[in-house]
C-alpha cells in the first residue's frame, strides 16, 4: 500500500514536472511571438494618393522615422494613384492615416469613415479661398455680368480653381455649361489644364473673360480685379486617420514638431515648413458644413 503510495506520488511529480516545463514553453513561445503581433497590429500606415511611389516615399520617410522616435510605432508608406484605391486600402486596414485635399478628404470620410484631425500647412499655407478674377479694365463688374461669356478654369479636379469658383457662380444663381464658345443666356466654362494658362488667356482676353483660381495667385497682381464675393476658406490639407484607430498621440506629435529643431529638416523634405495646425472648430462639424457647402458638395 505504500508503495502504491510512493509511485502515484512520483507519478504527480513527474506530470507537474512535465506540465510546468508546458506552462513555460508556452509563455515563452507567447514572450517572442505576442509582443511582435501587437507591435505590427498597433503600427500605423501612412497613405499617400499619387503617380510616383518612389516620390512618396523619399519625400514622407522621414516622417515615419521621426513618429517612430518620438513614440508614435509608425509603419510603411501606401501609395495609390486613385483616390477610389486608397479608399480601399483604407476599408481594408492597409492605411491608418493619410493627408489629402478637402475635396478628397470628404470623399474619404463619406466612404470610409475616415475622421478628420488636423492640418497639414503644405507649402507654408494653413487654408486658402478662391474667386473670379477678370482683367482690371474689363466691363464685368458681377458674376451676372459674365452671362454670354467665358470663363477658364484649371481642371475638372482641381479644389481651389474649379470646384470653389465654379460653386460661387452656381450660388449667385446663373447657369454654367461646359463649352469653350459664347452661349446666350449662360455662362460658359473650359479646363486651360494650367493656372498659369488661365492668367495668361484671361490676361490675353481672346479665349476667356474672366477665370477661377485660388486667390493668392492673383490678389497682388495689378493686370487683374476679383469679383465678389469670394468663396469661405477652406484648410490646404486633411490630416485623416481610419475609423477607430486612436489619435491623440499621433496629434501630439505633430502638433509639437513646428517648435522641435530637430523636425525642423523633416518638415522641409515633407513640404511642410509650418508644420500642422488644429481646426477653428471641431474638425468633423468644420468639414461637414462649411467646408462642404463650399465646395458645393
Amino acid at each position: 500500500m505504500k508503495g502504491n503510495i510512493k509511485h502515484k506520488f512520483a507519478a504527480a511529480g513527474k506530470t507537474g514536472r512535465i506540465m510546468k516545463v508546458m506552462f513555460m514553453t508556452f509563455f515563452l513561445v507567447a514572450g517572442i511571438y505576442g509582443p511582435l503581433e501587437t507591435v505590427s497590429a498597433e503600427q500605423l500606415n501612412l497613405g499617400m494618393i499619387d503617380d510616383s511611389a518612389s516620390k512618396m516615399i523619399k519625400r514622407f520617410t522621414p516622417l515615419m522615422n521621426y513618429l517612430n522616435d518620438n513614440g508614435v510605432p509608425a509603419g510603411k508608406i501606401v501609395t495609390a494613384k486613385t483616390v477610389d484605391k486608397m479608399i480601399e486600402f483604407f476599408n481594408e486596414g492597409k492605411v491608418d492615416f493619410m493627408f489629402e485635399s478637402p475635396y478628397a478628404a470628404l470623399e474619404l470620410m463619406d466612404k470610409t469613415g475616415a475622421v478628420p484631425i488636423l492640418i497639414r500647412e503644405k507649402s507654408g499655407v494653413k487654408s486658402y479661398n478662391s474667386v473670379i478674377f477678370v482683367k482690371k479694365d474689363s466691363p464685368v463688374k458681377s458674376f451676372s455680368d459674365l452671362v454670354g461669356k467665358v470663363v477658364a478654369f484649371e481642371d475638372p479636379t482641381s479644389t481651389s480653381s474649379y470646384l470653389m469658383p465654379v460653386n460661387l457662380l452656381k450660388n449667385a444663381g446663373v447657369t454654367v455649361k461646359e463649352s469653350s464658345k459664347p452661349t446666350p443666356g449662360v455662362i460658359s466654362y473650359y479646363f486651360s489644364k494650367d493656372d498659369k494658362n488661365t492668367i495668361a488667356q484671361v490676361k490675353a482676353g481672346k479665349k476667356a473673360a474672366a477665370g477661377g483660381i485660388k486667390k493668392s495667385e492673383v490678389e497682388d497682381n495689378p493686370d487683374f480685379r476679383m469679383l465678389s464675393p469670394e468663396s469661405s476658406h477652406v484648410p490646404r490639407h486633411v490630416v485623416l486617420i481610419r475609423k477607430g484607430v486612436s489619435s491623440e498621440k499621433l496629434e501630439a506629435v505633430l502638433l509639437k514638431m513646428i517648435n522641435d529643431s530637430g523636425a525642423k529638416d523633416v518638415l522641409k523634405t515633407m513640404k511642410t515648413p509650418t508644420g500642422f495646425s488644429e481646426f477653428d472648430g471641431v474638425p468633423v462639424e468644420v468639414m461637414n458644413t462649411t467646408v462642404r457647402k463650399t465646395l458645393g458638395l
